[in-house]
């Protein structure tokens, strides 16, 4: 490791990086909110899916019927699959209507930070509805055909 030398004696990285550390969690702490999402998004990692990154994000103009908030079309893209939803806040939750394309999935779980999962079939069309869903942050996943498993990056829903 690298020394810093200070008129007081000498310090390494990693008793530097404590310090700096220490300076910063008693004046701008992280909120425990933040630590736990991270925590949990961690615990969730997998490292043998293909990951459906976020292609395109747009707010869509005018509101659906019940809506009541955002009314989102987002695209993930992975090699073997994209997904294509609709995300729209209602009064009581989130709703996410989608599709898979191309069409061969069974089911797609939608996994939250918090450790929840929610199952939903997926028609001959790929097409797909989860209701009533809680704000927070959030995945879809499925699986292929071939067996492999494509999972979207997380983002708040």
């Amino acid at each position: 490791m690298i020394s810093h030398g200070q008129a007081g004696g000498e310090y390494d990285d990693a008793r530097l990086l404590a310090d700096l550390n220490s300076l910063y969690e008693s004046d701008d702490p992280t909120p425990e909110s933040v630590l736990t999402a991270a925590r949990s998004v961690f615990a969730l990692r997998d490292f043998d899916v293909e990951l459906a990154r976020l292609l395109d994000e747009e707010l869509l103009v005018g509101q659906a019927v019940r809506a009541t908030g955002d009314h989102r079309l987002l695209t993930f893209e992975a090699d073997h699959v994209t997904f294509v939803v609709e995300a729209t806040e209602l009064a009581h939750g989130r709703k996410l209507v989608g599709q898979v394309v191309p069409a061969g999935p069974r089911e797609v779980w939608l996994e939250s930070a918090e450790g929840a999962s929610t199952t939903t079939p997926v028609d001959e069309l790929g097409r797909f509805s989860l209701a009533q869903l809680p704000a927070g942050t959030a995945r879809l996943r499925c699986e292929l055909p071939d067996g492999t498993h494509v999972v979207t990056e997380w983002g708040v829903i």
